[in-house]
């Protein structure tokens, strides 16, 4: 007797049927239409008489659902009803990812799928395997062209020993049954599937891709992905986005790629050559002696955070002080001493950027923060400066 009817009837959203097990908040019933989840597909939503259904799983071969503070009991009549918007756009989902893999690995004969996740927010698959934005593309341009063509799909179930097993995608050590549910697209895709389809490629509308990023430590990549309308109104605004940019640039829609670029060689020259006169301005910084004590100061155009942290650490030696200011609409200084000083820069920091409403954090041997002042940052540096060595005259 068929019990579970998901799978054979994937279209229908309502069915009548008799509960058989009761245990708290969970019940089972004698033949169900809600799908418990499987390969990658999340399971269905729903109520039965009314009553939210909140989770649907598979627990020892047998569908139960859980239904917060439900009264029914054994051999209780109930009418399930399953969330049919979300089912069919987790159906189109699923599709549309057997398309897209397909797709890629057959720009990618090495593409390896390592997980499937279908859900009502967000579909992805993550992949071992070399993937571009070209390539995806590419796939893209496929699947697009296989939704138009509008072919059928559907199931064959199988012995775990056919031979047509030897010619589909699956990972035989995961199935534990005898037999094999193999869902095939056309000529373009057959592989083993526990999840729910559509019946035809052209029901999917459209599948764009929206996202690719690194899945380490799981594969190489994650591909994100949508289908029907959510895509079209993706790709519209990528479209929006993209005439936005040229515009912008003021370059011509078939040079996009190009013009950018040569906009990203450009600004790694000049990031170098900013890198380079950074690091020239602080080898020019005078040291000043007070005792024992040397306190390099100096307040410049806008520096980088990272550029500015490397040098100080680089002129930090026994019994040193830094003030290394940097000028733009919104200053900043940095304060930093060896550990063998006495000196609380973070302190000092904020008494000098309070002068100006500013404020700052870090430690004792090294803060930094900001403040806007129409003078300038050099009288920010010097403030801080006379403020350390009034401290040190008078500590020594």
């Amino acid at each position: 007797m068929i019990t579970e009817f998901y799978h054979q009837e994937p279209y229908s959203s309502e069915f009548t049927a008799e509960v058989t097990e009761t245990n708290e908040d969970w019940i089972v019933l004698e033949s169900t239409l809600f799908y418990p989840g499987g390969g990658g597909q999340e399971p269905d939503k729903g109520t039965i008489n009314d009553l939210k259904v909140t989770e649907v799983c598979k627990e020892n071969d047998r569908i139960i659902h859980k239904i917060p503070g439900h009264s029914f009991n054994i051999g209780d009549k109930v009418h399930g009803r399953i969330a049919w918007k979300r089912r069919y756009e987790l159906m189109k989902g699923h599709t549309g990812e057997h398309m897209l893999f397909s797709a890629l690995k057959r720009l990618n004969s090495e593409l390896e799928l390592v997980k499937i996740s279908i859900g009502e927010d967000k579909k992805f698959l993550i992949v071992k395997g070399e993937v571009d934005w070209d390539m995806t593309m590419k796939a893209q341009e496929m699947i697009l062209d296989w939704i138009a063509q509008n072919l059928p799909i559907h199931e064959e179930i199988v012995s775990k020993d056919d031979s047509l097993l030897e010619e589909i995608r699956i990972k035989k050590e995961r199935i534990s049954d005898n037999e094999v549910r193999v869902i095939k697209i056309g000529d373009i895709d057959a592989s083993a599937c526990s999840g729910i389809h559509v019946s035809t490629t052209a029901e999917i509308e459209f599948l764009t891709i929206s996202k690719i990023n690194s899945a380490k430590p799981d594969g190489d990549w994650e591909i994100e992905f949508l289908v029907g309308n959510k895509a079209k109104q993706e790709a519209a605004r990528q479209s929006a986005q993209f005439m936005k940019l040229v515009s912008a640039l003021g370059a011509q829609k078939g040079n996009l790629v190009t013009t950018v670029e040569n906009l990203k060689v450009t600004k790694e020259k000049e990031e170098r050559a900013l890198k380079k006169y950074m690091e020239m301005s602080f080898q020019t910084l005078n040291a000043e002696k007070i005792g024992d004590i040397t306190i390099y100061k100096g307040a410049f155009p806008e520096l980088d955070k990272k550029i500015t942290a490397d040098n100080i650490n680089i002129l930090l030696k026994e019994k040193t002080v830094c003030i290394i200011g940097s000028d733009s609409d919104r200053y900043t200084l940095t304060i930093a001493c060896t550990s063998d000083l006495d000196i609380d820069c973070a302190k000092i920091l904020n008494e000098t950027l309070a002068a100006d409403g500013g404020k700052g954090g870090g430690k004792r041997t090294y803060a930094s923060g900001g403040a806007v002042n129409e003078s300038g940052v050099s009288v920010a540096v010097q403030r801080a400066f006379e403020s350390i060595q009034m401290y040190l005259t008078e500590n020594q």
